[in-house]
């Protein structure tokens, strides 16, 4: 279903957002490829013919005859030299016996590759292993890793599925690998839902929460984990039903994938997102190397959205300030003029022409007189406003409470605002605004 990639991760657990601490495995070069998480590379150290033997009359079942009662994954169902006995003329005594023209080969390299019985029987690791303690070697054994899937012969056999529905090729290969194992394409041709169940974890292993089973990183107490591409972490790739590849780019390209909260949710916890999110974690690698000098045309476009990460009062205003460039360079203290090398609020550079604030002098009167300039585009956009200035900013001028402003009227001048409709929908929606301005039982605050 999945291959493992370089999703970062708590130890790898994240959906590619947290901050990692286990390197994944390496992505499956080719497209559809068998993932060596679900399927651990194998050693077939034989030499073997299915399409031979197919072709002489051979049948699944006759080697494979455990396949018709498991009903795990885990069952090792390589035919052993019983199954081989039956049409081959073994003779562990004669390892390099010759049978009659016509007949099943009975050397042990017709099927295990130089191995030639007493001419191998060296130091152990030399072409063999001991057997035992009689002194004797045997060839090299298959391995066959567990496979991390849950999958019953025996259930799609009493459903009459035949083995080629599952291994359509096999019939035509000499020595079948992990090559020749069903890929989730063809799983889900039945697990439709309707079929047979679409849930990820009827196929899948899971953890006890439900959740699926990702980190293969570490091998647990008896586990048979190899080293190498068979440990990792387990991620969609291109192609995963219902779920977004996990490209090394997706940590910062996930918003539209995180709307399938379910999809998410078959591997993660909601946690995960609200760490990452809420700012518990900072993630490495998000943006690439020296942002710092990138990261102005990003903001103007606000892509990738900067506040889904940063504050932007205490992140990116505090950062401007500590560096100069933002106009109130002293921390936005009421009555401090900004002395900064940038020139910015000094008079020497400007990012608003004049009379923006108040008169065409750009001094701040008592009472605004003249039209102000920065009060329509604060009201169409006061997030811009915010990438530079603090709050404190507007109440210098525009707070109710002469300890903290000058009490310019933000609502504009005509009929009185407190009795308006739009004051009512405003303090019904969040009265705590109005106290930003306003003393708490201040008549205004009634609207009347």
């Amino acid at each position: 279903m999945r291959s493992p990639a370089n999703a970062p991760g708590r130890c790898g657990r994240r959906l590619g957002v947290g901050v990692g601490c286990v390197a994944a495995a390496l992505l499956s070069a080719v497209a559809g490829a068998q993932s060596p998480l679900i399927f651990p590379e194998r050693q077939m150290p034989l030499r073997f013919d299915h399409a031979r033997h197919h072709a002489l009359g051979a049948r699944c079942e006759t080697c494979h005859a455990a396949a018709t009662s498991s009903l795990s994954a885990a069952d090792n169902l390589i035919p052993g030299e019983a199954a081989c006995r039956s049409c081959h003329a073994i003779d562990r005594k004669d390892p390099l016996r010759v049978v009659p023209a016509g007949a099943a080969p009975a050397r042990c390299d017709a099927c295990h590759p130089g191995w030639t019985g007493t001419a191998n029987r060296g130091a152990a690791g030399e072409g063999g292993v001991p057997a035992g303690g009689g002194g004797a070697f045997e060839p090299p054994r298959v391995v066959v890793p567990r496979s991390n899937i849950k999958f019953s012969h025996q259930l799609h056999g009493a459903r009459g599925i035949p083995c080629q529905r599952c291994h359509p090729d096999v019939t035509n290969v000499g020595l079948a690998t992990r090559a020749d194992l069903p890929r989730e394409p063809l799983c889900l041709e039945c697990h439709d839902g309707k079929q047979a169940p679409s849930r990820c974890a009827s196929c899948h292993l899971t953890l006890p929460d439900g959740r699926l089973r990702t980190d293969f990183t570490a091998c647990g107490p008896g586990a048979d984990c190899p080293p190498g591409p068979s440990r990792g972490m387990l991620v969609p790739v291109a192609g995963t039903r219902g779920l977004a590849a996990h490209t090394p780019s997706f940590r910062a390209d996930h918003r539209a994938a995180g709307r399938n909260e379910r999809g998410c949710l078959t591997c993660h916890k909601r946690s995960e997102c609200l760490d990452c999110h809420g700012g518990v974690l900072r993630p490495a690698g998000i943006h690439p190397a020296d942002y710092l000098t990138l990261h102005a045309i990003d903001a103007r476009r606000n892509t990738p959205d900067c506040s889904s990460c940063h504050r932007r009062q205490t992140f990116c205003v505090g950062c401007h300030q500590r560096t100069g460039v933002a106009s109130d360079a002293e921390g936005g203290q009421r009555g401090v003029r900004s002395n900064n090398p940038f020139g910015t609020g000094t008079g020497l550079k400007r990012f608003h022409p004049p009379g923006w604030v108040g008169d065409s002098s750009g001094a701040m009167p008592p009472s605004m007189a003249a039209t102000s300039g920065h009060a329509r585009e604060a009201r169409r956009n006061v997030t811009t406003c915010a990438s530079c200035h603090r709050e404190q900013t507007c109440l210098d001028c525009h707070s109710a409470d002469p300890l903290r402003g000058s009490g310019i009227n933000p609502h504009g001048s005509g009929a009185p605002f407190a009795g308006s409709t739009k004051c009512k929908a405003l303090a019904s929606r969040n009265l705590r605004a109005c106290l930003k301005c306003h003393r708490p039982g201040a008549p205004e605050l009634d609207c009347k």
